[in-house]
């Protein structure tokens, strides 16, 4: 009986010692810090829609990349272009005003179509889902060091949401622009296929909205020198219809003077 009573009470000292969290929820930054390596990270860009029956073929080859690189490979899935419009057949729309500008600043022509840290590949920006690999292995299996460091810090409080993105400089570097955009995961809606339309089909990293316009808040404007950081902080609503427990926020920055993306984090809402 004395087992029994200690057990019990050393469990009761648990339980009150945990606290239940209510609104606002603040989580701790993640993407580096003291406690975490900071590694070089690649994005994926993706061009697809709903009525494309190639376009499935692209999401595996993303998801394959995911599965060899971890959270070191992050995706954004953008539905544009004509295979993403609607009608009775497709009739969710997961269009957005950024995933139009991007799909026509980057002259999307076909699809799958996809663009890695909006760096060229064999002379092409815009490459097709058989080069991906490639793509993120020039990059991810060379040991390219990292020349800034993101942290995500977060609060959500009432279908509002705040971000904070702290930068800092691990090597000198040109002016930045920051983007913070949200994607989601497990939307089910039809998609075509070779074989036909699948009813149940499940559309992972699609982008939902940028909390600060399709290319983002400048950063470092005179350019930066190593360990000099910069906080920005941007907000903005989340629709009601989105499901909170699949939502990610994606911060990524590029050189202002050459386009590429020079490190990218994702973060769990």
């Amino acid at each position: 009986m004395k087992r029994i009573s200690a057990i019990t009470l050393m469990f009761a000292m648990l339980v009150s010692a945990c606290d239940i969290m209510d609104e606002p929820y603040m989580n701790k930054p993640t993407g580096g810090g003291e406690t975490e390596e900071t590694v070089q990270k690649v994005l994926l860009e993706e061009f697809t829609g709903h009525q494309c029956q190639n376009c499935p073929e692209g999401a595996a080859t993303a998801e394959q990349l995911k599965q060899a690189y971890g959270n070191k490979f992050i995706i954004i899935a953008y539905h544009a272009g004509h295979f993403a419009r609607t009608n009775t057949d497709f009739p969710e729309d997961y269009r957005t005003v950024v995933g139009n500008e991007l799909n026509s600043n980057f002259n999307v022509e076909s699809y799958p179509a996809g663009v890695v840290n909006r760096t060229e590949y064999d002379g092409k920006l815009v490459i097709t889902n058989t080069v991906w690999p490639s793509a993120a292995s020039a990059i991810l299996d060379n040991n390219i060091e990292p020349h800034l460091q993101l942290g995500i810090n977060h609060t959500y409080n009432s279908g509002n949401l705040s971000v904070t993105i702290n930068a800092k400089a691990l090597n000198d570097i040109e002016p930045l622009s920051i983007c913070v955009f949200i994607t989601e995961d497990g939307l089910i809606s039809p998609q075509q296929t070779p074989s036909g339309t699948v009813e149940n089909y499940v559309h992972n990293h699609v982008f939902r909205i940028s909390l600060n316009g399709t290319w983002g808040t400048q950063t470092f404007a005179e350019g930066a020198a190593v360990g000099q950081e910069e906080n920005i902080t941007v907000e903005a609503a989340i629709d009601s219809d989105w499901n909170l427990n699949n939502l990610n926020i994606v911060c990524f920055a590029y050189s202002s003077e050459s386009g590429k993306i020079i490190q990218v984090e994702e973060k769990s809402l």
